[in-house]
């Protein structure tokens, strides 16, 4: 036993010296529900799936059991009612205070009666994944208790954004894609019921109703920004994530040069005037040889629902312009904000083995530089993310910004489910 518990600090403090929060395992291999929306939003969810023991104790506390019933019943009367309207079709798919109150106080006790089997996949998936990051200092109860809390937010951003049509934190690309009142979409909605109604005998925990109408409702908006590209390792980002292992980082001055996104404003547009400007500046500096790598971070954002993926087409600019290596290109197709741009180039380095002992540099244009040096930017971050994604930030030019990767960048988060 002492060698044990020896072992398990010896790993901790391995990982402290190498810059990674206790938890996060760089080995790790995801699970997979089959939706990897699903899994990307509401990674708890993929993991209890694949626990037969953990599933199973939810399955037979009997306040989650009573959530199930109602939710099957009500979606199973919802096929043939008269219900037609979004407001009256989706609101107890949502959760109220007191169902948190209720979820929350039932987790707990099923916690506390049977903790070494929830810390078992609290351990070696919530914490090693790095999805609960933020959450890493917390003790495997609070852990637990905040991601269901991050599980019911993000079922209601959903259905509230894509069911309901409310206009959430970015509506100009993120609203749905029908006016949810109209005729057609009520119609799409009465069929989704239909179509799941098929299902409720294989919905055997309290969350799957909520869940399912959640994922058919971004299915029905054609929203799967989070699943496109993926896995990027094997496909688009395969020639640069394999060359990692052969890279003498002592050479360079950065790890890598991170391209943030700026979209066309028209939809006959694949890259815009400051997409070019960014490509540029990066170009120049990257032939220089200040980094081994150029991270292009952009998706599919301007203008609304735009056929154009911003990091992709950033990619064939360079490619194409200056002659820039495939496999020195590294690809964040699903960012939507420089808040995010940043993140993903962190969470992309951390994964790929890209050391972020090393600076990075953020290569952009003038207006976007000062906007991201300002304390503005800082605040933005917090509240958006919950934490700043990078430290140290330095501007060095007009277009430059030297930084430090975080590690809370890995948290997967649900208040963007198009970007979690």
């Amino acid at each position: 036993m002492k060698r044990i518990i020896l072992t398990l600090i010896l790993g901790v403090l391995i990982r402290v010296a190498l810059g990674q929060a206790p938890g996060y395992n760089p080995s790790y291999h995801f699970l997979h529900s089959g939706n990897l929306v699903a899994d990307k939003d509401f990674y708890l969810l993929t993991v209890i799936e694949h626990d037969p023991a953990t599933s199973a104790l939810l399955r037979k506390n009997e306040v989650l059991s009573s959530i199930l019933t109602s939710r099957v019943t009500l979606l199973k009367q919802h096929v043939t009612d008269t219900c037609s309207y979004p407001v009256t079709l989706l609101t107890d798919f949502k959760y109220t205070s007191d169902d948190s109150i209720k979820i929350n106080a039932a987790v707990k006790a099923i916690y506390a009666a049977n903790t070494a089997v929830f810390n078992r996949v609290i351990d070696s998936d919530l914490r090693a994944s790095g999805y609960y990051q933020r959450f890493a200092p917390l003790s495997n109860e609070e852990l637990l208790l905040k991601a269901w809390g991050q599980y019911i937010y993000g079922i209601n951003y959903i259905i509230d954004q894509f069911g309901m049509g409310k206009k959430m934190r970015y509506p100009r690309i993120d609203s749905a894609s029908y006016v949810v009142t109209s005729r057609y979409y009520r119609m799409v909605l009465k069929d989704i019921f239909g179509q799941l109604d098929e299902q409720t005998d294989q919905m055997q925990l309290f969350y799957q109703p909520s869940l399912a109408i959640a994922m058919q409702l971004m299915q029905a908006n054609d929203r799967d920004e989070p699943a496109r590209f993926e896995p990027m390792e094997q496909k688009e980002n395969k020639k640069a994530f394999d060359r990692v292992k052969q890279v003498q980082w002592a050479k360079y001055a950065y790890a890598a040069i991170v391209i943030p996104g700026n979209g066309p404003e028209l939809y006959t547009t694949p890259i815009s005037p400051d997409n070019k400007i960014h490509c540029d500046a990066a170009a120049a500096r990257y032939l220089k040889g200040l980094a081994p790598y150029i991270i292009t971070s952009g998706g599919y954002c301007y203008p609304f629902r735009g056929p154009y993926c911003e990091a992709i087409e950033m990619k064939k600019y360079l490619m194409g312009k200056y002659n820039i290596p495939e496999d020195a290109i590294i690809i964040d197709p699903h960012a939507r904000h420089t808040t995010t741009n940043i993140r993903n180039a962190n969470r992309l380095m951390i994964r790929y083995g890209i050391p972020i002992s090393k600076p990075s540099l953020f290569v952009t244009s003038k207006s976007q530089h000062d906007y991201a040096m300002n304390a503005a930017f800082d605040r933005r971050n917090q509240h958006e993310l919950g934490y700043v994604p990078y430290r140290d930030k330095k501007s060095i030019s007009n277009q430059d910004i030297v930084y430090y990767p975080v590690f809370e960048s890995l948290h997967m988060d649900p208040l963007d489910p198009l970007d979690p």
